[in-house]
């Protein structure tokens, strides 16, 4: 399951000044239960997964898929490799982030660092995923499938 992707301009300018390392990293993917979020001007130039929950400042805050009884935690990437090529930036992992047995519904994914900072307030966010509507697995694994041209491609 790979949907639109959204690269945070603000994360590649970190990533240039070297405040993050996509390779030695620890990288998480989180999942949003509910909201909407558009992607504009004002979105552009967030830094922090917080300000992505906060929402878009027209459409209110998102929120995450819950913890409880879901099936559902926050995903650590396995050995995230970081390759450019030209004017090509691709990340890539060993595995696909998956959870076991989802129980949850989920509209977009997140990708952030969560080596960076000391919590959602400054962990750098790296990008955002739209399903392009609501997913809902019942007590059966759902995956975020590594497309061939990589995780993310910027």
């Amino acid at each position: 399951m790979a949907g639109t992707q959204h690269v945070f301009p603000e994360f590649q300018q970190q990533l240039g000044s070297k405040v993050a390392n996509l390779t030695s990293d620890t990288l998480k993917v989180g999942l949003i239960a509910s909201g909407t979020f558009t992607w504009g001007a004002t979105p552009q130039g967030y830094t922090y997964v917080s300000q992505f929950l906060a929402g878009d400042g027209t459409h209110g805050a998102l929120t995450e898929v819950s913890t409880s009884g879901t099936g559902y935690t926050r995903y650590s990437l396995v050995s995230p490799a970081y390759t450019t090529s030209g004017e090509v930036s691709t990340l890539t992992c060993s595995t696909n982030p998956s959870w076991a047995s989802a129980t949850f519904s989920t509209v977009y994914g997140f990708l952030y660092d969560a080596t960076v900072g000391g919590g959602d307030s400054s962990h750098p966010i790296i990008c955002y995923w739209d399903w392009g509507g609501t997913k809902s697995p019942s007590a059966q694994p759902w995956t975020i499938t590594i497309s061939a041209s990589g995780l993310l491609t910027w």
